[in-house]
């Protein structure tokens, strides 16, 4: 384990910010070390993966936990792939795809670390990660023992999971490995691209599909290394739909997916577009022009502007259709 005082906090967002402490760790062995630390020193702690999704503080009176474990191993016997936790997430999608293995294609791109994944269950175009674990290993620092959880253990949901706020380092993950041929398409935006592009749907394979995710998000999100940003920033809301604000628009105007007679799941995006000329501009940050979800900064924001530009687009979406938005990115506070 490796103890670093007053080290950056790597964030896509790009905020300045710095940390009391930081710890790498890169062996199993080394998580007695950790619990160790933690005890002593009593401070709060936060686990980073990439920085892909986070928005910290200046300055964190606390303790950063960097894992480093990165070895990847496919079991074709077992039919299990198991992952260290920093491995990124878009690697291990294109490796998936070399040894045709299926199920990880429509996950393309998604910026961030394997371990990561299962806490907020990511996904996109007709596929979420939690259709593809088998079991999460983590160390619990708090109570400084070992515990895993079965795909059943984590209660996933939209964008949310029992991992998300607790006192664990995620360092492995098993993920099931799938040779049938089975892809999905039926995404409305990935038909509509094959379409326009005149694709033959029988030529599909788990390349072709993969490359269509890349070139749909590369057309409507911002790449984090040329414009800092923490991806969607909101998540889709799911509420009663005869609780929908009307009196500004329509529901026709609103982006929805039914879930049940009664719930439906608003398109978080849509709203934002719907009010957006209706905020005031702010300095350092603004929305996406090419997805309403994203916002950017010119490096130059503090996480007190962002969050006070996110409190803005909350209270107007909340006025204008009676929707709370929740956000997305994790908020690093002391």
């Amino acid at each position: 384990m490796k103890i670093y005082e007053n080290h950056n906090i790597n964030n896509s967002i790009k905020i300045k910010s710095i940390c009391k402490y930081y710890l790498e760790i890169s062996d199993i062995k080394d998580f007695d070390k950790l619990n160790n630390f933690i005890l002593k020193k009593k401070l709060p702690v936060v686990v980073l993966g990439k920085g892909t999704n986070i928005i910290p503080p200046e300055y964190y009176e606390g303790i950063v936990i960097k894992p480093l474990f990165k070895d990847v191993c496919i079991d074709n016997v077992k039919n299990i792939v198991s992952v260290g936790a920093s491995v990124n997430w878009d690697s291990l999608v294109n490796e998936m795809i070399k040894n045709n293995i299926y199920g990880f294609e429509n996950l393309s791109l998604i910026p961030g670390s394997v371990g990561a994944a299962p806490i907020q269950n990511i996904g996109a175009y007709g596929q979420e990660v939690s259709n593809l674990i088998l079991k999460v290993d983590c160390y619990d620092y708090s109570k400084g023992k070992f515990i895993s959880f079965h795909n059943e253990d984590c209660n996933f949901l939209y964008r949310n999971s029992s991992l998300k706020n607790k006192n664990f380092v995620i360092y492995s993950i098993d993920f099931i490995s799938n040779h049938k041929n089975e892809i999905n398409i039926n995404y409305e935006s990935i038909q509509k691209y094959i379409k326009i592009n005149n694709i033959d749907i029988k030529n599909i394979n788990l390349l072709t599909v993969s490359n269509i995710i890349c070139n749909i998000r590369n057309s409507i999100l911002p790449n984090p290394d040329e414009i800092p940003n923490a991806g969607s920033f909101f998540k889709n809301p799911i509420i009663k739909k005869n609780e929908i604000g009307t009196n500004y628009f329509k529901l026709d105007d609103l982006v929805i997916w039914d879930i049940d007679t009664e719930y439906v799941k608003v398109g978080a995006a849509r709203l934002i577009q719907l009010i957006k000329k209706d905020l005031n501009d702010v300095k350092n940050i603004k929305i996406y022009d090419k997805h309403s979800l994203v916002l950017t900064t010119n490096s130059k924001a503090s996480q007190e502007d962002i969050l006070k530009y996110v409190n803005k687009i909350q209270n107007k979406v909340l006025e204008v259709f009676n929707i709370p938005l929740e956000v997305e990115p994790t908020i690093i506070t002391n």
